[in-house]
């Protein structure tokens, strides 16, 4: 099943740069981890007229969906609230 997770950060002001640098920080480095199964995909997006919003989503191609998210998400989520607002929402591919 596909699904994907959606951490959104509204970073804190005049924190722009360094919320920026550490969402492509994290991507990399989950990116490069092998015990990551069934993620597909990781991006980095930035709101297109919002500053300092910014989007991390993971895709997931897994057995089950996990509607809290993957203990990766909630990890990532969770550490990431140290920048400002965090929102973390799982959604299910319609096939």
């Amino acid at each position: 099943m596909k699904w994907m997770e959606t951490i959104k950060v509204q970073s804190a002001s005049r924190k722009e740069q360094i919320t920026e640098h550490e969402l492509m920080a994290l991507a990399s480095d989950v990116r490069k981890n092998p015990d990551c199964q069934g993620l597909r995909e990781v991006t980095v997006s930035s709101h297109a007229t919002v500053p300092g919003c910014f989007a991390l989503r993971l895709f997931w191609d897994t057995g089950d969906v996990r509607p809290g998210g993957s203990l990766l998400g909630m990890g990532l989520a969770q550490s990431l609230k140290a920048l400002g607002l965090v929102d973390h929402s799982v959604w299910i591919e319609n096939t």
